[in-house]
């Protein structure tokens, strides 16, 4: 390759440094946001408000800094936006379509306020959406010199370090994020106490940074591994070769830190990729290939023993999984393997189906009466406030008698523990019938029975994502045109599905708030025509890349290796969406380099058409 970087310097203000800045701040950004929350909301989580720690303030910067782009836009137009050729006008679009077709999800969705604004925890409203279209086609533009890429690979390096270093601390325990300074950065003080804690999902040995989710670290590492390490082998400035290589070091720390098989399974995606599609240019530096791959490994063994096996703790379930798709599970049954099978009524009877009996509950004199499948009295005896019986068939089975809220002048809630595990709410109803009812919202529900697609007996692949995939499918046909609107895939979603809950999650009390499928998630919110939109101006640039970079021997220029190994990053992102959606923290990433991935293909069929005419 000949490192013949671009000449033409630009003397005046450089127009893409803005996104070298979005890009070094916005996933960094962890800040505590007290969302108020609409009604479609409440009658889900069953709250007025809810606390968002990750995402919020993330959003609220993403969409400031698109202000000052659309401004840096308009002042500069022509000096800016001088591309154009044919291919690019097809990714441009397709771009529109997706966008349009977003935009609409949301106008005609029956949550605008979500659709719009986005909800809590996600904020991925159509407003987040169009700054992410903003990053993406700003980006195309302005990048015009391979110098440029100095300012995706410096906010890379900064984003890998920052979050390597947290990484270390809640990988043992010890997240700095939770400690009194921690909490005095990212909570407001209005909001402090001395008894400030924050309640973060994640648990120890895994890492997160400032990513929300260990999930979303492995779509992160998944476009950054692969961009890092390829940049390390063909990279001729020694500083950056260095920093680059200690990059990836930390990335591959961050992968297997964050026990994120998505990551996993992107950053394999990325590498199989580039073996078949840029194999001649690096088996001819297969000296240096084998050398980063054997620290790495070394690296991994090492770190793996030292941690007593849990840092490759999740390997062994992803191999499981993946044989566990060929087994014939045709006539599997779910509920046979849950401890409640189904909740009904008859007349004014609630009956528990178990699966080997079933306990018919009534409201009898001011209390619960319990019988058997054969209407004899199941004897429950009151012991620190819990019926019990040692009847065998409901020895599992306790209940908590009383009152559901201080309006109640009887005891009229009855909760269901298994295992003394709060299980079921039931709370008696106008006909004296102790019905269902949503743990934290407490209303009246029914259990539901969707419609599934795929998956039969595989509900728990995936840390059950075949299970959400299941009962996702099938909402596709009611989303060919439009979308339910941005980031509302949690109302659509059949919550009420508490036995398949039951059998995926071990509890029936979960909210099922994402698809953890970029596709699906498309599919469902933006409709299914913007998933075409997003999926054409994907293939489109991938085709473009192939052509422009597969089977050659080397690469001439320095922008034929910035865009193949571009376009490793943005494949990697695309095989972890098979397993994880879009979120505020990681997909501006995504989207810059997409963009910067297109303008380099731009800027390497222009160098050939040059050629051609010479």
């Amino acid at each position: 390759m000949v490192n013949s970087k671009n000449n033409s310097k630009e003397k005046s203000f450089n127009f893409f440094f803005p996104i070298a800045f979005i890009l070094s701040i916005v996933p960094l950004i962890v800040r505590m946001t007290i969302v108020k929350v609409d009604d479609n909301v409440i009658n889900i989580w069953g709250t007025a408000t809810k606390t968002d720690l990750f995402s919020q303030k993330k959003a609220l910067f993403l969409m400031i800094f698109s202000v000052i782009l659309i401004a840096i836009s308009i002042v500069f137009f022509k000096k800016i936006f001088s591309k154009k050729d044919k291919i690019l006008n097809y990714i441009l679009i397709a771009c529109g379509v997706f966008s349009l077709f977003t935009l609409l999800s949301a106008i005609f969705s029956k949550y605008k306020e979500v659709s719009f604004l986005g909800i809590f925890d996600r904020a991925e409203g159509f407003i987040i959406i169009a700054c992410y279209m903003i990053l993406f086609i700003y980006s195309i533009y302005t990048f015009k010199t391979t110098n440029n890429y100095k300012y995706i690979i410096t906010p890379l390096l900064i984003l890998v370090f920052i979050n390597a270093f947290l990484g270390l601390f809640q990988y043992i325990g010890q997240d700095l994020i939770k400690t009194s300074l921690g909490i005095s950065i990212v909570v407001p003080n209005e909001y402090q106490s001395a008894n400030s804690q924050v309640n973060l999902l994640n648990e120890k040995g895994t890492i997160y940074g400032t990513f929300f989710s260990y999930n979303y670290m492995g779509s992160f590492v998944s476009i950054v591994l692969p961009i890092l390490f390829c940049y390390t082998i063909f990279e001729d400035d020694v500083m950056y070769k260095i920093m680059s290589f200690i990059g990836t070091l930390l990335s591959f720390w961050l992968l297997f830190g964050s026990s994120a098989r998505s990551g996993i399974i992107g950053v394999l995606g990325s590498v199989i990729f580039g073996i078949i599609i840029f194999w001649k240019p690096l088996i001819k530096r297969w000296k240096g290939i084998l050398i980063g791959i054997s620290v790495l490994m070394i690296l991994l063994v090492g770190a793996n023993f030292a941690s007593k096996g849990s840092l490759l703790k999740r390997i062994p379930s992803l191999a499981t999984d993946a044989f566990s798709i060929f087994k014939d599970t045709s006539d599997f049954d779910y509920t046979e393997y849950t401890p409640v099978k189904n909740i009904k009524y008859s007349d004014s009877i609630t009956e528990v189906v178990l699966p080997n009996d079933t306990l018919k509950i009534t409201y009898k004199d001011g209390i619960p009466v319990f019988k058997n499948s054969k209407d004899e009295i199941v004897t429950y005896a009151l012991k620190d406030k819990v019926y019990a019986t040692n009847v065998e068939a409901f020895k599992n089975i306790t209940f908590a008698f009383g009152k559901l809220d201080k309006k109640s002048v009887i005891s009229d809630s009855l909760l269901l523990n298994i295992n003394a595990r709060p299980t079921f709410l039931f709370k008696l109803d106008d006909n004296k019938t102790f019905h269902l009812m949503d743990m934290s919202t407490k209303k009246y529900i029914d259990l539901k029975y969707p419609d599934t697609f795929g998956f039969k007996g595989k509900e728990k692949l995936g840390s059950s994502r075949g299970y959400i995939w299941s009962r996702t499918i099938p909402l596709i046909k009611n989303t060919l045109i439009l979308g339910t609107g941005p980031d509302t895939f949690v109302f659509d979603f059949p919550q009420g599905d508490l036995i398949g809950k039951y059998y995926a999650y071990d509890t029936p009390n979960i909210v099922v708030d994402k698809p953890h499928n970029l596709y699906l998630q498309i599919a469902i919110n933006y409709g299914v025509i913007a998933l075409l939109g997003f999926l054409t101006m994907i293939i489109i640039y991938i085709v473009d890349s192939i052509k422009l970079y597969a089977f050659k021997e080397d690469y001439q220029e320095r922008s034929q290796m910035l865009g193949s190994i571009t376009c490793l990053g943005v494949v990697g992102y695309l095989f972890s969406g098979i397993f994880n959606d879009s979120v505020v923290s990681v997909a501006p990433v995504f989207w810059i380099v997409l963009g910067v991935g297109v303008a380099l293909n731009f800027m390497n069929r222009e160098s050939l058409r040059k050629k051609s005419i010479k």
